[in-house]
């Protein structure tokens, strides 16, 4: 530490000489002959002073060093809760088709692209491996009966790689969490995927029931190619939507 600031000291003296020196030099140049004793004479005098003065801070800095009395600032390191952390790792484990489809909040029918839904079964199992969305919301015509809704949901849940937002009441509310995310409104007439990219786009984070999920999630894709949408914004959005998945036990 003592030999890295005696050399920067040492550079900064060397600057100032040859500085001092062009400058006085350009004097006796105009001054002429006569004052040329008196130019070096000045000269000296100023670089004495500035090696005093610099020999002076450079042994006491080392000499500070050397006895432990100067404190060596450390780069300051942010804290990360164990929620944002945890959340941060699972996002870091997803493609970029999962962190787009987290983005979703859609029925049934609009996974499976069958009408109504009142069983789980393999449609709904390979569709949610295609599109691992972030929930699903119920509405009356997907209940039967009590026993088999409950059926369906329980198995509907297994199927899922990451756990499910999931809406029971779709009537009565769309998404239970919106107060502690930004929510779209109902995308129910967005078949191209367009609106729910500009929602996105203005803050949203959870995407509510586009018309043709398909086409939707390719939407998101091309424009994350294209650069059109920032890779960055996705995984920032989804690692808050994981972040509510953990807050709230959906993820333990």
């Amino acid at each position: 530490m003592a030999d890295k600031a005696r050399h920067a000291q040492k550079s900064h003296k060397g600057l100032v000489a040859a500085i001092i020196i062009i400058i006085l030099l350009a004097g006796a140049g105009v001054a002429g002959y006569y004052y040329r004793d008196e130019v070096v004479k000045t000269y000296n005098s100023v670089v004495d002073k500035i090696m005093g003065q610099d020999t002076a801070e450079t042994t006491a800095t080392a000499a500070a060093t050397e006895q432990g009395n100067v404190e060596v600032t450390e780069p300051a390191t942010v804290a990360v809760d164990p929620t944002t952390q945890k959340a941060r790792e699972i996002v870091a484990r997803m493609g970029e088709n999962e962190k787009i489809c987290q983005l979703f909040v859609v029925t049934p029918e609009q996974l499976t692209g069958v009408s109504p839904v009142t069983v789980a079964g393999p449609t709904t199992k390979t569709q949610l491996k295609k599109y691992p969305v972030g929930g699903i919301v119920y509405f009356e015509q997907n209940k039967a009966d009590d026993k088999s809704f409950k059926t369906m949901v329980k198995k509907t849940k297994t199927f899922s790689k990451t756990p499910l937002f999931i809406m029971e009441n779709g009537e009565e509310e769309l998404f239970t969490y919106e107060e502690q995310i930004k929510t779209s409104e109902k995308l129910t007439k967005d078949s191209t995927g367009d609106k729910a990219l500009q929602a996105f786009k203005e803050g949203a984070r959870v995407l509510l029931m586009p018309k043709n999920l398909e086409k939707t999630v390719k939407r998101f894709a091309d424009a994350v190619e294209s650069g059109e949408l920032d890779s960055l914004a996705v995984n920032s959005a989804v690692t808050d939507i994981i972040k509510l998945k953990i807050s709230n036990g959906i993820i333990e």
